[in-house]
This record gives structure tokens, sequence and C-alpha cells, in this order.
């Protein structure tokens, strides 16, 4: 991703379903006989963190940008996550998600949130009830920082549970992790196109916010 003189933000449309391996994952965790079963790609991402399933429609995937010279970063790579997490706040409570909490501390997380990125929680993610709204990894570079930020449509558990090896977790009640069709009513009852369609326009309101 290219930095430009301020902020820039990237939004992913994805194309087909893909298991993406965080940069220290092994591709032996990946089920291959699952991932051909699913037409899905395995990919492994430059940025580190657990695994993640991308499907078209599924979830909106932005990649923002801030270089060194923007008074936006920080150089404290912990503290500048609160950044693009202040964003997402804007972004969902515009929807109507309220009782929204951003993690302003250490990264949590055990076995399976080394295996599963939305099992763990680091610094600026935001969460419902306990649980992950809001992914977000960084990638650092001499010109400055780029976040990639992940918000689903619905968690996908069970695409997980198949592509990785030596998961097959009950996950109890509402699990670890949330889409935002599960959080508001009117999401649930909306076509992906149209929810992420919303989903973008609350995005572009809070980056503005920012600039």
């Amino acid at each position: 991703m290219l930095y430009a003189d301020k902020p820039t933000a990237r939004i992913v449309d994805v194309t087909r379903s893909a298991l993406v391996l965080g940069s220290s994952q092994h591709f032996d965790l990946a089920n291959i006989p699952a991932l051909e079963s699913l037409d899905a790609e395995l990919v492994v991402r430059r940025s580190g963190g657990g695994a993640v399933f991308l499907s078209p429609m599924g979830q909106l995937w932005v990649d923002i940008a801030i270089p060194r010279s923007d008074p936006l970063f920080v150089e404290d790579v912990g503290k500048s996550f609160f950044v693009i997490g202040e964003i997402f706040l804007k972004l969902l409570s515009r929807l109507g998600c309220n009782d929204l909490k951003m993690h302003t501390g250490k990264m949590i997380g055990g076995d399976l949130a080394r295996a599963v990125c939305f099992a763990g929680l680091g610094p600026g993610e935001i969460t419902f009830e306990g649980a992950k709204v809001v992914g977000i990894s960084q990638r650092r570079t001499a010109q400055g920082a780029v976040f990639q930020c992940a918000v689903y449509l619905t968690y996908p558990f069970d695409q997980l549970n198949q592509l990785l090896n030596g998961m097959n977790i009950e996950f109890p009640g509402r699990g670890y992790a949330l889409g935002v069709s599960e959080i508001l009513d009117e999401f649930a009852d909306l076509n992906p196109e149209l929810a992420l369609s919303q989903l973008r326009c609350s995005l572009v309101e809070s980056l503005d916010d920012i600039s």
C-alpha cells in the first residue's frame, strides 16, 4: 500500500474465499481437503497474528495507512492502535451499536488466540459484551504504519473449525467473536451487499472525522 502525505484508506473487496494465516503460522495448520471442498485459497499475510477466514460479501476489510510525518502517527506500537480503534467505535456507534468497548491493555489470549486471530484481544480492538467485533493488525515500515482491519457481518466459526487442523471446538454461547448482523437486528434482515454498503458509508464518515 502506497503512503500519501496524509492518512489514507483502501477498502478491499474479496472475490474468493480464503483462509489467511499470520506471518508466523505454518501451512500445516490448514486442512487442505476442507479448503478444496469450500473452494477457498490459502494465503499468508505479512502481519502477524492468528488465522482469519475471508469470503465475498462476508466482511468489511479496510487497510489504513498513516505516514510517519502525520500527527496521527504514534511511535509507541501498542498505543498507535488506539487511533484506529476510535475510528471503528464511531463507525459502529453511527449504526446503532451501543455498549462497545475498546481494549486499551496488553494482548490477551491463550493457545486458541495464537491459532485464530479473533480469539485474542489486542490494543485498540473493539468488543461487544466481551466478544471481539473489530480485529486490527499492524505492519510497520520506514514510511509509516499500515493497519489491516476487519469487521464481519457474521463471524465464520464453522468455516474456521473446518479449515484449521486440530480445532473442532464447541463454542459456548455467542463465542469469542461477533459479526455486526449478530449485534444489530436491522442488519440481520439486510442482504450482505446492502449491509456492507452501510458499513462503508459509516466508515467514510468516521474517517472524515480524523482528516
